[in-house]
């Protein structure tokens, strides 16, 4: 069991990496860009030798535990959504609630969710069986690290203070992975996420250059 738990702690470091390296080149035109789809195949490849059946995708999701209390953390965590995205755009000092939605919007929600089933659903639970309050941690450093490393990108001018977004990242993604880890289940955390997305790109009418 240690030698295996080892073995996806280092799995879910080496999926971290990998995801950065993604963040950091997808900029890039061909051929560095393959450096960035390279990066991607890393983790692909690590989450899909780790699936051997149907019901080991439920175990990373959460499926596979039947709590009656999911719905309430899926209450807790589109609340928290919302109250994150709002505090995000009183920031912004733009009006709290979107004037409009355009297609993109969809767009970010899927994103963001992609971003939850890799960072909180795999990495996190790779994670968990070392340490409940370790995996938390790393799954929240790996995700702010990957948002980080799209800013960093030398292939881009940007104008973003990094510290700052580095800084909230890590604290909501803490949020984020607490509710993973006490839901046990990714999907609170996905429609925390979702629903961040929605209401932050609800008036972009096209993906901003971060957004790969």
């Amino acid at each position: 069991m240690l030698k295996k738990n080892r073995r996806l702690l280092l799995q879910a470091v080496v999926s971290s990496l990998a995801c950065m390296v993604f963040a950091g080149f997808i900029h890039y035109e061909f051929p560095v860009r393959w450096v960035a789809l390279l990066g991607l195949l890393v983790p692909a490849f690590i989450f899909s030798s780790n699936l051997s059946s149907p019901g080991d995708l439920k175990k990373i999701t959460g499926e596979a535990i039947h709590r009656g209390r999911t719905w309430l953390y899926l209450l807790v965590g589109s609340l928290m959504g919302v109250l994150v995205a709002l505090l995000y755009r009183r920031y912004l000092d733009i009006s709290l609630l979107p004037g409009s939605f355009f297609f993109f919007t969809l767009v970010a929600a899927l994103i963001g969710s992609t971003e939850e089933l890799v960072f909180r659903g795999f990495i996190q639970e790779y994670v968990r069986p070392v340490n409940g309050l370790l995996s938390v941690v790393f799954s929240s450093l790996a995700h702010t690290g990957y948002k980080c490393s799209l800013f960093l990108s030398p292939a881009v001018p940007s104008t973003v203070d990094v510290w700052f977004l580095a800084y909230w990242t890590f604290i909501v993604g803490i949020l984020f992975s607490a509710l993973r880890h006490f839901s046990r289940s990714v999907w609170p955390s996905v429609a925390a996420h979702a629903l961040f997305d929605i209401l932050v790109y609800a008036e972009y009418a096209k993906a901003p250059w971060w957004v790969w």
